[in-house]
């Protein structure tokens, strides 16, 4: 274990099944440790697979599949700093695992994944439900189409209901260099669009955020942030003062930054800010 608290295994020559192919190389992201170790411990019973990393959160999860690029990782969905459909979201096409969705029952979001043919098991979890879900990703490792599992799984993300079975955001992804980075939303006075671009203002400079602001408004605490016009999500706690100028209200933000309202959206604003 490293000094984050995440594990890595050696790396060196591919493990072989019984059968004499490469293991499966898997992933564990889970933010309960004793969850995390059961799972761990399970996966081990199976002969085709191989643990090469365990994360204790969503941010763990993206930089650990982006250095140990495993063929499938077992995201649990509710880890406080990320969520696994988030992880799932925000991993490229190119470096996607096959992913199977770890969850204590929840209706709604294994009406989701049933809807859109997503694996997932259950917490508990069972012997035989992840024998199940480990024989699928054997073969469609195998079998060469994790690709279209990703195109798949890409689209299903996508569609309204695993959009509506997705947790508020806690931190904000944004793209720092070839990383996400996790902003906690008090680091976030902005979030506007520019040139077809969704970019969030901390810190001093500007990141690339891989949501509409549209997701973000329903996605983002509602006490917390408001959209003063088509093109802007403003932190309330960010505002130092607000009123109007030539019949438009202007609110001026602690960092100097002068954001105007929208006619259409105006009472609502001031109302939020009071």
């Amino acid at each position: 274990m490293n000094g984050s608290g995440v594990n890595t295994m050696p790396s060196g020559s591919p493990r072989l099944a019984r059968d004499g192919a490469p293991r499966v190389r898997a992933l564990i992201a889970d933010d309960e440790p004793r969850a995390r170790q059961f799972l761990e411990k399970l996966l081990e019973e199976q002969t085709e697979v191989e643990v090469v990393a365990t994360a204790h959160g969503g941010g763990d999860a993206l930089a650990l599949i982006e250095k140990h690029k495993p063929d499938v990782a077992f995201l649990d969905i509710h880890m406080p700093d990320l969520s696994g459909l988030e992880v799932a979201r925000h991993l490229s096409l190119e470096e996607m695992p096959v992913v199977v969705f770890v969850t204590a029952y929840d209706r709604y979001a294994v009406e989701a994944f049933e809807l859109a043919a997503l694996d997932y098991v259950l917490k508990p979890l069972k012997r035989e439900r992840l024998s199940e879900a480990v024989r699928r990703v054997v073969s469609e490792v195998r079998e060469g189409h994790r690709s279209k599992r990703a195109r798949d799984l890409r689209a299903a993300l996508d569609s309204p209901a695993l959009q509506g079975a997705m947790p508020p955001l806690k931190r904000l992804p944004v793209r720092h260099r070839r990383e996400i980075k996790l902003l906690e939303l008090d680091q976030v006075p902005l979030v506007f669009s520019r040139d077809r671009l969704v970019l969030a203002r901390a810190e001093g400079r500007e990141y690339l955020v891989d949501y509409t602001l549209q997701e973000l408004e329903s996605r983002l605490p509602q006490d917390r942030f408001v959209r003063v016009h088509r093109a802007a999500l403003v932190n309330l706690d960010a505002v130092e003062s607000f009123g109007g100028e030539d019949g438009v209200l202007v609110l001026k933000l602690k960092d100097g930054t002068r954001v105007e309202a929208s006619e259409r959206r105006a009472a609502e604003v001031r109302k939020r800010l009071r």
